[in-house]
């Protein structure tokens, strides 16, 4: 039996604990900025908004859900007719995805992608390249965006009022490329002086493809704010609203389904920490009832690897503090010092031939070799990178060590 200082001792534990998880759950919470661009979600970069509105315009039987890679889809609908739609941070085929899309399109379909970042395989095939727009005289890396049709530009561009990553297309086929739309750095003014392409459509076949690299637009975030819907439903006037719109679900950032049994209890901030009450109750119970009835074990604890705890110590102040591009760096160069003393391949030049050495030495496919260093290069050109992004570099470097 407990005795009674024991008892009372609980009690306060209890109730602080009670305490603490109702001061949680009661605080508000901090907006979401994570680029889902997932039709379900209403957080600032979902789609939930562009989603309903594109349904009503085009009506429930014009807007079609596609949970499946294009690859399976096309190849089981390939008489399909319409315009295939993605949205999202990036979109990237492989060869033979391409191929069959690329297929679709010449059919006299559309081919319609928003994103910040585009296959480079697609790239090279229409032959376009990509840039990232920078200011030497401003931090500022607010987009405003507009279109080229006098009749779909409206009194003003359109601002985007958040420090984002901001591609644009540097080079272009003039002969089978029409450009829609244009983007610039926001410089205390809503003009564009300096405009970069940012929205283009490309004769491919007897159909077209239309690239868009400011995925932001079909944001909840800003079609809510001020007249911006006006940008994104003028977006919308190169899609042939005759024809059925395949509404890709596939390659989003954010999940569209889920299989965990617990998301929906999760999900809301209420049930979510009664039920960590519940586990901490539980565990409590299990302690102090433990202790009644078997006699303690002494523990032996190993020797500890005051090294990897040093490490992990300094990763987390790195990591709590939100200092993620020093993070992206180390792992960079720990990554480069693996390629030179396991690989045995030199980092001076980082070329095509010796991006064909470190492939095939660590029994990597070139494509995603090159995407790997593509991303390192991404990262290194930005001043500032997101949580997501730090987990999205540590995932590709994973892999790749994987296959090795």
């Amino acid at each position: 039996m407990l005795g009674k200082k024991a008892k009372i001792f609980v009690i306060i534990l209890i109730a602080v604990i009670g305490l603490l998880t109702y001061l949680e759950s009661s605080e508000p919470e901090d907006i979401n900025w994570y680029p889902s661009y997932a039709k379900t979600d209403k957080i600032p970069l979902g789609t939930f908004v562009s989603y309903n509105l594109i349904k009503e315009s085009f009506n429930a039987s014009g807007l079609k859900d596609i949970n499946q890679p294009p690859y399976e889809f096309l190849t089981d609908n390939d008489s399909i007719a319409g315009t295939y739609f993605f949205i999202n941070g990036a979109v990237n085929f492989d060869d033979d995805e391409l191929n069959k899309v690329l297929k679709w399109v010449e059919k006299g379909n559309t081919l319609f992608i928003s994103a910040k970042g585009i296959s480079n395989n697609l790239l090279d095939t229409l032959q376009i390249e990509m840039d990232n727009l920078l200011s030497l005289d401003n931090i500022n890396t607010q987009p405003i965006v507009a279109l080229t049709n006098k009749k779909l530009q409206g009194t003003d561009p359109y601002i985007y009022d958040r420090d984002v990553y901001n591609p644009y297309f540097s080079e272009i086929d003039t002969i089978n490329t029409t450009v829609l739309g244009v983007t610039q750095l926001y410089n205390d003014t809503l003009k564009i002086k300096d405009p970069k392409i940012n929205y283009i459509q490309e004769t491919f076949g007897s159909g077209k493809i239309l690239l868009h690299t400011f995925p932001e637009a079909f944001g909840n975030y800003f079609i809510l704010k001020d007249k911006n819907f006006e940008y994104t439903q003028n977006l919308l006037a190169y899609v042939d609203s005759g024809k059925q719109i395949f509404w890709d679900n596939y390659y989003k950032s954010g999940k569209t389904f889920y299989t965990s049994p617990l998301f929906f209890l999760l999900r809301n901030r209420y049930l979510k920490w009664a039920y960590y009450f519940v586990i901490f109750g539980v565990i409590l119970f299990v302690i102090f009832e433990g202790k009644r009835k078997q006699r303690s074990i002494p523990i032996i604890e190993p020797l500890k690897n005051q090294t990897l705890a040093f490490t992990r110590t300094i990763s987390g102040m790195y990591f709590e503090k939100r200092r993620h591009k020093e993070i992206a760096t180390k792992q960079i160069l720990l990554f480069l010092d693996y390629v030179r003393n396991v690989l045995r391949i030199p980092t001076d030049h980082l070329d095509d031939k010796t991006l064909i050495d470190i492939s095939a030495r660590s029994n990597n496919d070139l494509d995603d070799t090159k995407r790997l260093f593509w991303y390192f290069d991404e990262l290194n050109k930005k001043p500032k990178i997101e949580k997501e992004e730090l987990m999205r570099l540590h995932e590709l470097i994973t892999q790749f060590k994987n296959r090795s």
